[in-house]
């Protein structure tokens, strides 16, 4: 398969399987993969996603996470397109009560030209619902998603 049909797949992907929700908590997804390419440059840019969301009546099967980043980012974006398209998703597929989502990515463009900066990590979030209303729940989601307790396996 060329990397052209691969990225098609990904995009072309609706298999997103829900099921009835029992409760009202967070779910989070953390350390999700992205791997995209810069709409300006055509340069690679790549890094994590975290996306909690607190469910209505629907939550996703939990590898449709990574399936939606990937379905999402297969196509060449800006990050801040990006983080909004992932929450948009989730939200007309969910409707949940609250969503966020934050991507945090390195550029190639920006260290293989311009500036050439090494080191600079680009964040950006965007949430709705709940988590913009309730400055508590956005918190609690901030500090799940920046907690240094990563499982590693």
């Amino acid at each position: 398969r060329t990397f052209g049909e691969e990225l098609l797949k990904k995009r072309t992907y609706e298999k997103f399987t829900t099921f009835k929700a029992e409760h009202d908590d967070m779910i989070i997804g953390n350390h999700l993969r992205l791997f995209s390419f810069c709409e300006h440059h055509l340069l690679p840019f790549f890094g994590e996603v975290a996306i909690g969301y607190i469910p209505d009546t629907k939550i996703f099967g939990l590898s449709k996470f990574q399936r939606l980043i990937d379905k999402v980012s297969s196509r060449p974006q800006l990050q801040e397109r990006l983080t909004y398209q992932i929450l948009d998703e989730i939200n007309n597929r969910l409707k949940p009560k609250g969503i966020g989502v934050v991507i945090k990515a390195i550029h190639t463009c920006v260290f293989a030209r311009g500036t050439q900066s090494t080191t600079a990590e680009f964040t950006t979030s965007a949430v709705e619902g709940i988590f913009k209303e309730n400055i508590n729940t956005k918190n609690e989601f901030l500090s799940i998603i920046n907690a240094d307790g990563r499982l590693r396996i």
